[in-house]
């Protein structure tokens, strides 16, 4: 009998040694897979791989590789909450900043702060990152507190183009022209001769009373943005007003002018929806303003005059409503084929006319 129950365990040991072989050659096979799909990027079968594997060993460096795996999808809220209940320190660089990136995706500004700073409690001469923390810094109206984290990344290195340039924008965000000037002139040697840099120094110049070097600088912004952009634009015209170069400052101001009017079509569905608005809560006179002004922007608007017609009536205006109801009539019998709420709508504007004549 001894001998049979000696015999008995040791086949239970050797069927659980045979059983956990199978769960860790189940689990390696599993990430094996996962890690060549994510090679080649096929991201979907990698994460099922993964996801196979996680049933049976859920530990923190899966959750990372399924966590990244989600970033690259763009599925940030998945990515964040894969890692929900693991601690910072043991997640690994690329992780805690697509941590980062996705938290500012939707929006948890807080949140992504604090990924940012673990980054760079870990890691202070990731550049990148401290640049992408220091604007959002700047974005929450944190300035100093974004000028300090630069200050102190550029103590170590001042050859990081991503941290001169939050640098740059930070003293223009403050108003100090000659940092800000210093700072963009500086990018521009590195090879930084973004639009906005351009931008931004002839505007340093600007205010610095620099007209001549503002006024190359915007010229330069100008070309760059084949002149379709309205800030350059009247920038350059206040300084060619400074100069009194009158007519080339007018060519300017007219052509932001141009580049500032606003979509009609955008214009008109913003007025018309405020208007119906309005309209629904029987406030008439708000809602007149608002449908002329709608109108203003679409003349063609077939049932905006009807609107007009009724919201005068219901104010008195008996000769103003005539008139807009006349013109909606006219402008309806153009139709060839008018729609059912149409014809309601020509039936009740004739009776109008015909009641309250």
């Amino acid at each position: 009998m001894k001998r049979f129950l000696v015999f008995l365990l040791a086949l239970m040991a050797i069927a659980h040694t045979a059983s956990a072989g199978n769960e860790n050659d189940r689990y390696a096979a599993s990430i094996r897979l996962g890690d060549s799909c994510m090679r080649v990027y096929q991201v979907t079968r990698a994460l099922t791989y993964y996801h196979k594997a996680l049933a049976d060993y859920p530990t923190a460096a899966l959750r990372m590789k399924i966590a990244n795996g989600y970033y690259l999808q763009h599925n940030y809220a998945k990515c964040v909450s894969m890692m929900e209940g693991i601690a910072l320190d043991s997640l690994d660089h690329d992780t805690m900043c697509h941590l980062f990136r996705a938290c500012k995706e939707l929006g948890l500004r807080k949140r992504a702060a604090e990924f940012g700073e673990a980054v760079i409690d870990r890691w202070p001469m990731d550049g990148e990152m401290v640049a992408a923390l220091a604007r959002e810094y700047l974005s929450a109206g944190m300035n100093s507190k974004a000028e300090m984290l630069c200050n102190r990344y550029w103590m170590r290195d001042e050859t990081c183009i991503a941290v001169n340039d939050i640098m740059a924008d930070i003293y223009m965000v403050q108003r100090q022209w000659q940092l800000a000037k210093d700072s963009y002139l500086l990018l521009l040697q590195q090879g930084d001769s973004t639009y906005k840099n351009m931008l931004n120094l002839g505007v340093c110049y600007e205010w610095m009373g620099e007209a001549d070097k503002a006024r190359k600088a915007f010229d330069v912004a100008i070309a760059m943005s084949d002149s379709t952009a309205a800030i350059p634009l009247y920038h350059q015209g206040a300084v060619l007003n400074g100069q009194k170069d009158y007519d080339a400052s007018m060519v300017c101001f007219r052509k932001a002018l141009t580049l500032l009017q606003p979509d009609s079509a955008v214009m008109f569905s913003c007025y018309r929806g405020l208007a119906e608005g309005y309209y629904a809560h029987t406030d008439y006179r708000q809602a007149l303003s608002a449908f002329l002004q709608a109108q203003d922007y679409d003349p063609t608007s077939l049932t905006t005059p009807y609107y007009i017609g009724v919201c005068y009536e219901a104010l008195g205006e008996k000769a103003n409503a005539k008139a807009a109801y006349q013109h909606f009539l006219n402008q309806a019998a153009k139709e060839e084929d008018p729609r059912a709420d149409l014809k309601r709508m020509v039936g009740d504007a004739r009776k109008r006319m015909h009641d309250r004549p």
